[in-house]
């Protein structure tokens, strides 16, 4: 895990970002008011569960929170098609989906090109 206090900074920017005072903030989480204000200052480091627990309950990416690697949402599925594909994405093996993806990177930068 990256640095904690930029841990910190991305989760007191959540918070502000959601508008919610640190005490409607901690309701979801099962933490305290001051345990979440040592972390918004970088005294405490959040535990991977916790980590995990503000990224369902604030729909944030665990990749944003964690490391502030990608956007702060995650990306979603716009349709069913998508959806299948992101699901038969993620059940190949790693070096089997990284070659389809490099694949439809191509394909489309070509379609892209061919304009």
């Amino acid at each position: 895990m990256e640095n904690a206090s930029n841990i910190s900074v991305r989760i007191r920017s959540l918070r502000k970002e959601l508008k919610l005072k640190q005490a409607d903030f901690v309701a979801g989480l099962n933490i305290s008011r001051s345990y979440l204000s040592k972390l918004e200052t970088g005294d405490e480091q959040p535990g991977r569960d916790l980590l995990i627990r503000m990224a369902h309950e604030f729909n944030v990416s665990l990749d944003w929170l964690t490391s502030g690697t990608g956007g702060m949402r995650p990306a979603q599925a716009t349709n069913e098609q998508e959806a299948l594909l992101l699901m038969a994405f993620r059940s190949l093996p790693k070096d089997e989906a990284e070659t389809h993806l490099k694949l439809m990177l191509q394909r489309a930068n070509k379609d892209r090109l061919d304009e």
